[in-house]
């Protein structure tokens, strides 16, 4: 990049006659203020000693500017306001931050400089990720698009709508792993994706967290940004990959076997509590207040009420309620979907115990029928009260459960589900063995060589459908990608 130029440390409140050459290493969704209607928008500069400043575009020159700073380009840029952060974002953001207006000067150099970009990026592997699940911690990751599911639409706690899309990426070991994203993603980068799927774009992701839905998958965040198919040697070198396992890479889109599964190798890399002082007891969580937390637990589960019903029916989209009949096509109107499929899904109200005590909990989709050792079909067709000659009505043994709390209407107190179950004797055998174990359901565990990939979880996962010819077909330009 040259050093003929100031670098971003140079320039400083009061600093004139500056210019500082940068590429442009991030660049996020326009936003507006929490306190005020002013629509603004983010951007990362960095210089060629890898050090960044916060640019914002305030208002109308977030339009004026939309075909500029564009994202991996590379810029000289003089005559920004420079001023001190407000003390309340020097953590997230910086001592100084730059404001660019039209007064600011900005012109576009030939450089490719997307080799020291990249160098900044620190990628966590898929098999990695059970690391940071639930931590909120930021991740970047790299993968090939290999399938997206159709948008939806859910509620959040507060009532408040939202978009959602979910994407498959796969890594070059065949590891697959589910990408959510969320809002404007969904309109700007998953329509992009949608009308080129066929390509396989590899996507650079930054500032994603990984959470526990699905089992394990990982989420866009506010200020997530990203790569589609950028100009980078790593992309090249991905792409050739791909094209040299393009049969494989075919086979797994149309078998689909990753649509119930999450990252494969968990077992060796999970970071499940092992030494008994990282379990969480229960009687520390008895009559808990404060939701969205998550524990580990060690014990057992049983039904203590026979007479409940072990099923509803869903949406195969959303998973949200149904009164439609089993099979009937039909639109949801929860997540918006015009052709949803009414599909029972099982669930089932237990009791969770450990040495110092108990609490009640609800396992819903794959960890009921794992813990019931009955699918949802069958469930659906039970037309009497369960015996456990019919299915799993409690465990004589220890297991290891993943719960999160979540905040009930009509009471102070939480409520718990299971999102996960995992079988201490399969950790280790799976450790020995060095393969993949896989969930039968009503049968026992049996394994897959470490070509296949499936989970260790016992996780709920979301039945998916192909959705190329469900995308929205508009037209979109995403002036950050391929400029």
């Amino acid at each position: 990049m040259g050093d003929k130029f100031q670098l971003i440390h140079d320039v400083s409140p009061g600093t004139t006659g500056w210019t500082v050459k940068v590429i442009v290493a991030e660049k996020f969704s326009p936003r507006v203020a929490q306190r005020s209607p002013t629509k603004y928008q983010n951007l990362t500069l960095m210089d060629s000693e890898g050090s960044t400043v916060q640019a914002t575009l305030y208002g109308q020159n977030i339009t004026a500017f939309q075909d500029e700073l564009l994202l991996g380009k590379t810029y000289l840029i003089s005559n920004a306001l420079v001023k001190e952060t407000n003390a309340e974002y020097k953590a997230k953001s910086g001592e100084i931050q730059w404001t660019i207006s039209g007064r600011t000067r900005i012109r576009r150099v030939e450089e490719n400089n997307s080799n020291l970009l990249i160098s900044t990026y620190s990628f966590t592997d898929f098999e990695d990720l059970p690391k940071y699940m639930d931590s909120n911690v930021d991740i970047s990751v790299i993968g090939m698009i290999i399938d997206i599911k159709p948008r939806r639409i859910i509620q959040t706690r507060f009532g408040k709508e939202c978009q959602v899309q979910d994407l498959v990426l796969v890594n070059k070991r065949f590891d697959t792993v589910l990408l959510t994203m969320w809002e404007t993603f969904v309109d700007n980068e998953c329509k992009y994706i949608c009308q080129n799927l066929r390509k396989k774009l590899i996507l650079i992701g930054k500032h994603l967290k990984v959470t526990s839905f699905n089992g394990l998958s990982i989420s866009t965040k506010a200020d997530s940004s990203f790569f589609i198919d950028g100009e980078f040697e790593l992309v090249e070198e991905f792409k050739s990959w791909g094209h040299t396992n393009s049969e494989i890479i075919d086979n797994m889109i149309s078998e689909k076997h990753y649509l119930t599964s999450t990252p494969s190798k968990l077992s060796s890399k999970l970071s499940v509590p092992t030494a008994e002082k990282d379990f969480t007891e229960i009687k520390n969580i008895q009559g808990l207040k404060t939701a969205k937390q998550f524990f580990w637990i060690k014990g057992k589960a049983s039904v203590k009420v026979l007479n409940q019903t072990y099923w509803y029916m869903s949406c195969n989209n959303c998973n949200k309620i149904s009164s439609e009949n089993y099979g009937d096509i039909y639109p949801c109107v929860f997540c918006k979907c015009t052709d949803a499929k009414a599909i029972p899904r099982a669930k089932v109200y237990m009791q969770l115990t450990d040495p110092t005590g108990y609490i009640n909990a609800t396992a819903i989709g794959n960890p009921a029928e794992y813990f019931l050792q009955s699918n949802a079909e069958t469930l659906m067709n039970q037309t009497l009260i369960p015996t456990a000659a019919s299915m799993r009505l409690s465990m004589d043994e220890d297991e290891i459960f993943y719960v999160k709390a979540i905040t009930q209407e009509l009471s102070t107190d939480c409520k718990f589900e299971i999102l996960f179950i995992v079988n201490p004797s399969q950790i280790a055998e799976d450790k020995n063995k060095g393969k993949a174990p896989v969930e039968h359901i009503g049968e026992p565990i049996k394994f897959l060589e470490p070509t296949t990939k499936r989970s260790l979880f016992h996780s709920d996962t979301d039945d998916v459908q192909s959705s190329k010819k469900k995308c929205d077909k508009s037209t979109i330009e995403i002036t950050k990608k391929n400029q």
